[in-house]
């Protein structure tokens, strides 16, 4: 889902709802933190690497990250 795509969504909603995200687990609500941005490593570098010697990482980058990211608690 893009930006657009979720903007979308919500403004059918009205103004003053209150969002919730659900725990998969557990089904408990959970509170939205903050809202940044990021990448994950192999997005930043594009750099042909060994599959299997490769853990990516995500890097918080609230200028030019290309992943929108809601923090939860």
């Amino acid at each position: 889902m893009t930006i657009g795509e979720l903007i979308k969504e919500l403004q059918a909603l009205p103004q003053d709802m209150e969002i919730m995200v659900i725990n998969e687990d557990r089904q408990d609500p959970i509170d939205i933190v903050t809202i940044s941005r990021g990448s994950w490593t192999d997005d930043v570098h594009p750099v042909a690497i060994d599959e299997d010697d490769f853990d990516p990482e995500f890097i918080q980058d609230d200028e030019n990250g290309t992943v929108a990211v809601l923090v939860t608690w």
